[in-house]
């Protein structure tokens, strides 16, 4: 199976020149998390969220975004796009023919092709058997700071009995309209008489990945009342039926519970897709 089998033929991209609204609309009314930016019809860079929170100061796409992407033929192996992810931090990568422009591949792409191959091979072997999780009643902004300290994701939360009662992402904390009043009030702040860590320069220097998290106010409300509902897999689950259910409940993580129903772990779409290489 190829690349092109599998990739999003209609594209949304940027075009340079360009600037930081216009990729903010893009991102919110298509519902999307990242771009390819073009040039003269060829594929320049990618810009995405996080870019835009990372280069507060920045207002030209040229700036914002990350250049000479990786980038796959639409001919490729689908073998060459898991090895790719696997390796990198990346979700997704432009396709193309030449140097043009065709199509995308993301990560959700192969769980959707390893739920229509019917994989049966038990999630076990791609657990990981740690969890950083939290307790229902825990206020949503230590939420947000204990998922930047511990750089995840996705949280499981727990209730008074160690039962697993909901799921808590960054998706639910970080949306596109708190990442567009967070930047107008940035925009307007000093950078030089202040130390406060709710600005830009009080964050500017975190090598944290989802440091970004903590730059927004969240509320002091109890996790609980912005968690997801739980969804979870044994170890004996197939990973066709744990991809089925990240794609149905539009999640990268997925709690594993033992026989007596406990948390022991989690398995992520990236160690998943392995299971593609392997069979």
């Amino acid at each position: 199976m190829k690349v092109k089998d599998i990739m999003t033929k209609d594209v949304i991209y940027a075009t340079l020149p360009n600037n930081r609204r216009f990729v903010l609309e893009l991102f919110k009314r298509y519902g999307i998390s990242a771009v390819p930016v073009l040039k003269d019809g060829e594929v320049v860079g990618i810009v995405t969220r996080k870019d835009i929170l990372r280069k507060i100061e920045e207002d030209q796409l040229a700036l914002l975004m990350t250049p000479n992407p990786v980038t796959v033929q639409a001919d490729d192996p689908i073998e060459k796009v898991v090895e790719i992810f696997v390796n990198n931090p990346f979700h997704r990568l432009p396709v193309v023919e030449g140097k043009k422009l065709v199509g995308i591949v993301t990560v959700k792409d192969l769980i959707r092709l390893i739920a229509e191959l019917g994989i049966d091979k038990p999630i076990r072997d791609y657990v990981t058997y740690s969890a950083v999780c939290v307790w229902e009643e825990t206020p949503l902004n230590i939420v947000g700071e204990i998922m930047r300290l511990s750089n995840s994701e996705i949280c499981p939360v727990l209730d008074s009995n160690a039962h697993l009662v909901g799921l808590i992402d960054e998706k639910i904390m970080l949306t596109e309209t708190l990442i567009e009043e967070f930047i107008e009030q940035t925009q307007y702040a000093s950078s030089s008489d202040t130390d406060d860590a709710w600005t830009w320069d009080g964050i500017r220097d975190y090598t944290i990945k989802y440091f970004e998290i903590s730059v927004v106010k969240l509320p002091k409300e109890p996790v609980k009342n912005f968690m997801k509902k739980p969804v979870y897999v044994y170890p004996q689950t197939s990973v066709a039926k744990c991809a089925k259910e990240m794609i149905k409940n539009d999640i990268d993580h997925m709690p594993v519970l033992d026989a007596h129903d406990r948390l022991i772990g989690m398995v992520n779409d990236k160690n998943i897709i392995k299971a593609l290489i392997e069979k």
